[in-house]
């Protein structure tokens, strides 16, 4: 029984194969890029068209989640003329003392 082992024959197969990829992939590989960024942008469009045009809620559902909305704000009397009372004191209290101020461009 004889046994043949090429194994450069095979080796020179793997390599050849390895050529023929890299000069292929040499060839490809930007428009394979072009066809990933227009796929991602194609689906980011699809998706954000989905979202804007794609209002799934009933007339209640709407009507019930603008009166939710729409509670209002209340107004504290109180809080107010306290908050108005304490700002006149302020306002009055820095007119009657002013405060000196060293002048910072001015050579001592």
């Amino acid at each position: 029984m004889k046994f043949s082992l090429n194994l450069k024959k095979s080796t020179t197969s793997k390599m050849q194969m390895m050529s023929v990829a890299a000069l292929f992939w040499q060839k490809i590989h930007k428009f394979l890029l072009l066809v990933f960024l227009l796929a991602a942008f194609l689906g980011g469009w699809y998706v954000w068209q989905s979202y804007l045009s794609g209002s799934n809620w009933s007339e209640e559902k709407k009507q019930n989640f603008l009166n939710s909305q729409n509670n209002g704000v209340v107004f504290n009397q109180k809080n107010f003329e306290k908050a108005l009372t304490d700002v006149e004191a302020r306002k009055t209290e820095s007119a009657a003392s002013p405060q000196k101020f060293r002048d910072v461009f001015k050579a001592y």
